[in-house]
C-alpha cells in the first residue's frame, strides 16, 4: 500500500522534497547573513563609542580653549605677547653658546 502512494504522488512528493531543501538552504543563508550583520553591529558599535569619546574630548578642549587662561597661554606660547609693563628675560641655552 505504501508503494502505491509513492509511485502515484512521486510528483508531488519530489516538489515537496525541492521545497525543503530551497527552504533549509534559504535558512542556512539567512543564519550567515545575520552573523555578518551582528559582526558589523558590533565594530559600529565600537565605533560609536570612540567617536562619542572623541566628541568629549573636543567639547572639553572647546570649553577650556575659551577661558582666559588658555587665550592668555596661546597669546604668550604661539603669539610671544607679553602684559603691559611685564619683562621677559631671556637665557641663553647651551645650543646658542656652541654658535
Amino acid at each position: 500500500m505504501a508503494k502505491k502512494f509513492f509511485k502515484r504522488n512521486s510528483l508531488l512528493i519530489v516538489v515537496l522534497l525541492i521545497f525543503v531543501a530551497y527552504f533549509v538552504y534559504s535558512m542556512y543563508i539567512t543564519d550567515i547573513k545575520l552573523k555578518e550583520y551582528q559582526a558589523t553591529q558590533v565594530e559600529l558599535n565600537a565605533q560609536i563609542g570612540d567617536l562619542e569619546d572623541d566628541i568629549d574630548k573636543l567639547n572639553d578642549d572647546l570649553e577650556y580653549a575659551q577661558t582666559t587662561e588658555a587665550i592668555e597661554k596661546i597669546a604668550r606660547e604661539k603669539l610671544k605677547m607679553v602684559k603691559p609693563n611685564e619683562i621677559i628675560y631671556m637665557i641663553k641655552g647651551l645650543e646658542d653658546e656652541s654658535e
